[in-house]
């Protein structure tokens, strides 16, 4: 005898399947790219905000507000502002996201870290603390056994030592953010990931952030006004880098 109910509502495929998460992406071993690939992400990032130009740009503005106030605050404002950092940078790359998949845009969504995937994106921040602080002592501990006694030669190897710490410690972090936020990637995946990606394109990368600094220091000339219209863009930049590199 059938089990069906003839007064039961049909049900589809459709209307029961588990809502998308925020999610949409397989992350995917980063590819190798080209420096015209690079120079293309600042077009791409401009295509992204047709339409889009207020949302974004008061995004990040409220987000520059929030963390340069929060350094008003003796200590405990400099350690909140690296913990929310995070946190904020991962709403911008929802609204990007948005924008991508939906084509629209929504505010709100710059507060969207603070609802999904909130610990590992903290986690990221004391991640950053501790691969400073490590680096602080060896690189510090090097300039005490050898900057006093080892002469020039001795501090140029040092500056270069520093030089290379600084990279690696951008590299590790670069992409960190949407990796977690919309990979769902585990912290120290997001950096071994954003690692291998920056090394693997370490000339594309030189060349673009020789490119943007460019950039930035001619739209700082007029009052840093012209960074209300860059900055966008290379936000833009940062989102479409991501997906090429990374989305499957």
């Amino acid at each position: 005898m059938s089990d069906m109910n003839p007064y039961q509502q049909p049900q589809s495929d459709v209307a029961n399947a588990a809502p998308a998460s925020a999610n949409e992406f397989t992350i995917i071993a980063p590819r190798k790219i080209s420096v015209g690939d690079a120079m293309g992400w600042i077009g791409k990032g401009h295509g992204m905000l047709s339409g889009h130009w207020g949302v974004v740009l008061g995004a990040l503005v409220v987000t520059v507000l929030i963390t340069s106030a929060l350094q008003i605050i003796p200590l405990l404002g400099a350690i909140a502002q690296i913990l929310l950092t995070p946190l904020l940078y991962a709403g911008i790359v929802k609204i990007f996201h948005r924008i991508d998949t939906e084509n629209r845009s929504d505010f709100s969504d710059l507060f969207a870290g603070f609802s999904d995937r909130t610990s590992p994106l903290i986690m990221t921040a004391v991640a950053q603390l501790v691969v400073l602080l490590v680096a602080g002592v060896v690189l510090g501990g090097l300039f005490f056994l050898l900057g006093r006694d080892g002469g020039t030669a001795a501090i140029v190897v040092l500056g270069l030592l520093a030089t290379v710490a600084m990279f690696v410690f951008m590299f590790l972090f670069y992409f960190a953010v949407p990796l977690i936020f919309l990979g769902q990637k585990g912290v120290v995946d997001a950096m071994k990931l954003s690692l291998d990606a920056c090394l693997k394109n370490i000339i594309p990368f030189i060349v673009y952030t020789l490119v943007i600094s460019l950039i930035l220091v001619v739209a700082a000339i007029p009052l840093l006004l012209g960074w209300l219209f860059v900055m966008p863009i290379l936000a833009g930049a940062y989102y479409v880098s991501f997906k090429q590199l990374f989305v499957e």
